[in-house]
């Protein structure tokens, strides 16, 4: 290191790894960014990382506000310079002036993925911004991202999904989850677990990443895994390999259903005085009906002697009638799904099925990680539920080795969640189809957002602010998004780079990148280690251009739409010490220790069981205060109680009635050298990487005169799209595997960009319909579509 150059502390935030790193800057220059092994998440970082110089100082950069000044849709938009008060005067006028209009609701907020962007640094106070505005419209694609293993694991556990302990875990399952590509950290956990002898099961159509050091790789086919689940799950029931122990006491899994109403027994039916809703059992000691009051002490132990199976005939107050625990129902659903009909409809040899229920018993403690290779399905929630009671049967939840409840250093929340009405939140787009789903917490698809745009349902949106997100590149039906955001009365977008999407607002406003703002982290959910680190990851270079950080344009918003009070008097200094006060860390010590602060934890493990303080066990923070293997509040909204297989769209191979025409199930894959659609203008990238790629077995290439390296067409019921094939030979035959978000040019290697729809795209989500999607979260299948391919 020179005179001249300085190493500044951080972490990455280009993705959801959050790796530390160390930044090397030369004359206010960033000319290297390299892991900090002293860091929690620091031991490696990837490529995406190393090259922050280029995307901090690339040309291509939106340096200046811009408005549009001619009609959206024609071949230049006459972009002009604007001032950063003439921007942000238009926006909040326009904003404040259809919110007068039409009502908040019409006014629609998008957000890129915090999970493949910098978002992660700015998410909080955007989300502010839109409760305290009172929109009740977020478009952020958590429905095909991480919505399943954040909240649709809360039916079941009462908690996302955790983090996998990898430093203690015998056996680790990767559900649709490659690290490699991901989540750094996570590869290199699970990669140092197996290196010490843990076992490791990888369930995943393509053999990547981990899955070539896997002890068991379970080639699934496409939107097939619930079966997958219930499947092992069979086995492991079936062979008596489940904590029984668990199950009794700390599940639903001994409270009797009525088999006439599909609905618990509760102790109203059978005439137990004052407590209605308490649950029953059948107690195997006394052969007789048992109360559960989760009011009572004795809640957790008095079904340690309860039947699991059976059918019991109860007397109620209105007759005799017949029930059986809500496990054996379950039971009856794995066994359902034997080894050789698991292998119809999935593709996993029925040997290995057993074989893996096995392994996964005998390697206890178990923890597991699933995320969008199960998402993005049109059977997405219900998959979840399926893989998170097989996970229930191994008892493995919040014990060492297993998924843990990460104790977390103690922040104010400033998202705002407590700033919208009841009133506004009743408006969200699709609440009323997905009562359960991400409505609930006001995230609302695109496809909701489209229609509510061009035809005015369930009323009419009529602004779109957007902070960062692709629309056209990350969510299906691209020619439906083209028709919208030209239809909008007012779009401004906030990015770093003109993309598709942007190119239709009527605003653009510059962004900084993650080297150019501050940024405050309370905890890296990778470890309880990383999870009690506190970190304020300074600026190492001035913003280029005029850009600004998403959190200073919210801040300025704010001020211009009358919301000072909700934002510290516009004083972020002021949100970062109302975040920290719980903490005891001042903002101060935290720009004194660069490195971050950690706050000594003691964690406890299996906090359901009990407190530290003497009183009774908490249980889950579910309405039974246990792990619902089977869930009223899905009956009550018209789901199945148990994770009952429904196969994607299209249908297992052989079963669509496009079969004819699309005989093939097209699935996506993730490039590890781009997140998402950003990153291929980069040419220190793109040289190793520069066209789209599609995996096809040599056989099915064959079939159809398609070459190794040749460019191909892929044909869907919804588009066309163009890739380079790549033969892969242990993909099955009748499955393809594209990437997504290609759209991007790259000047300094001649790569020109391609277009949004039609013949010369290559978006992989112009592929995709959204006409069928989960009835729960409202997920689309961009992992399981039909589809052919030809040769180009």
């Amino acid at each position: 290191m020179t005179e001249n150059q300085q190493r500044i502390p951080g972490f990455c935030a280009l993705c959801k790894s959050k790796c530390g790193c160390i930044s090397t800057v030369e004359n206010g220059r960033l000319i290297a960014v390299d892991p900090d092994p002293d860091h929690p998440t620091g031991a490696q970082l990837c490529a995406k990382g190393r090259a922050a110089p280029d995307i901090v100082h690339s040309k291509d950069r939106i340096s200046h506000p811009m408005k549009r000044t001619n009609p959206k849709g024609a071949d230049d938009p006459g972009w002009q310079r604007i001032s950063w008060d003439e921007a942000l005067d238009l926006t909040a006028q326009s904003m404040g002036r259809i919110a007068q209009d039409s009502g908040a609701e019409s006014v629609a907020f998008a957000l890129a993925t915090a999970s493949g962007t910098a978002m992660s640094d700015h998410i909080s106070w955007v989300e502010r911004l839109i409760r305290a505005f009172g929109s009740c419209n977020t478009v952020s694609g958590t429905e095909i991202c991480n919505w399943h293993k954040d909240f649709a694991t809360s039916y079941t556990f009462g908690a996302p999904v955790g983090g996998p302990d990898f430093d203690n875990a015998w056996c680790i399952i990767l559900w649709g989850h490659n690290p490699s590509t991901s989540w750094l950290v996570h590869a290199a956990g699970a990669a140092q677990a197996k290196s010490r002898g843990a076992k490791l099961v990888v369930v995943d159509p393509r053999c990547a990443g981990l899955a070539n050091k896997a002890d068991q790789w379970l080639r699934v086919r496409p939107g097939t895994d619930g079966a997958l689940a219930l499947g092992i799950a069979g086995q492991m029931i079936e062979n008596g390999w489940f904590d029984k122990k668990f199950v009794a006491n700390w599940t639903n899994g001994s409270f009797l259903v009525r088999i006439d109403t599909g609905r618990m027994l509760r102790a109203d039916d059978i005439g137990a005085e004052g407590r209605p809703q308490s649950f029953v059992a059948w107690d195997e000691a006394t052969s007789a009906p048992v109360i559960c009051d989760p009011r009572q002490d004795d809640y957790f132990a008095v079904s340690n002697r309860a039947a699991l199976a059976g059918t019991f005939k109860i007397m109620t107050k209105q007759g005799e009638v017949e029930c059986q625990p809500a496990f054996g129902r379950y039971a009856a659903l794995c066994e359902q799904m034997t080894p050789e009909e698991t292998e119809r409809i999935t593709g996993v040899e029925a040997q290995q099925i057993r074989d893996t229920a096995k392994l996964i018993w005998q390697s206890r403690p178990v923890c597991y990680y699933a995320w969008s290779g199960v998402a993005q399905q049109t059977n997405a929630t219900q998959t979840d539920r399926a893989i998170s009671l097989l996970y229930a049967l191994t008892g493995s939840y919040d014990a060492p080795g297993g998924n843990l409840d990460l104790q977390t250093v103690p922040a104010n929340n400033v998202s705002g969640a407590d700033l919208v009405s009841d009133s506004q939140r009743e408006k969200a787009l699709g609440l009323g189809d997905r009562p359960i789903g991400p409505p609930r917490d006001l995230r609302v698809t695109s496809h909701d957002f489209y229609r509510a745009v061009l035809d005015k349902d369930p009323y009419a949106v009529k602004a779109l602010i957007a902070f960062g997100t692709n629309l056209l590149f990350s969510h299906p039906n691209p020619a439906m998004g083209i028709k919208a955001l030209k239809a909008l009365e007012f779009h401004v977008h906030a990015d770093l780079f003109m993309s598709p999407s942007a190119a239709f607002a009527d605003v653009i406003l510059p962004v900084t990148t993650p080297w150019e703002h501050e940024a405050l982290r309370m905890g890296f959910e990778d470890s309880q280690n990383g999870q009690s680190l506190v970190q304020l990851r300074q600026a190492v270079v001035e913003p280029q251009g005029e850009a600004r950080s998403d959190s200073w344009i919210v801040f300025e918003l704010a001020k211009r739409l009358g919301l000072d009070a909700e934002f510290f008097g516009g004083d972020m200094d002021d949100g970062f010490r109302h975040i920290l006060e719980p903490s005891g860390i001042s903002l101060e010590d935290l720009r004194d220790n660069p490195r971050g602060i950690a706050v000594d934890a003691a964690p406890r493990r299996r906090k359901y069981a009990g407190a530290e303080d003497g009183k009774p066990a908490p249980g889950f923070k579910t309405p039974s205060k246990r792990v619902e293997i089977y869930s009223e509040v899905f009956l009550d909204h018209g789901q199945h109680p148990l994770p009952e297989f429904v196969s994607p769209l299209p249908d297992t191979p052989g079963g669509s009635v496009l079969a004819e025409k699309f005989p093939l199930t097209l699935t996506s894959f993730k490039p590890v050298l781009f997140c998402q659609s950003q990153h291929r203008g980069i040419s220190r990238l793109r040289a190793q990487h520069p066209d789209p790629v599609v995996e096809i077995h040599p056989h099915t290439a064959a079939q159809r005169g398609i070459a190794d390296h040749g460019w191909v067409w892929i044909e869907t019921p919804d588009g066309t799209s163009r890739a380079r094939a790549r033969f892969v030979e242990k993909l099955e035959r009748g499955i393809v595997c594209a990437e997504h978000g290609w759209w991007q040019g790259c000047a300094e290697l001649g790569l020109e960009a391609t277009g949004t729809i039609g013949p010369a795209s290559s978006n992989y989500n112009a592929l995709i319909g959204n006409d069928v999607c989960d009835p729960i979260s409202g997920s689309v299948p961009l992992r399981s579509y039909p589809c052919q391919i030809s040769s180009a």
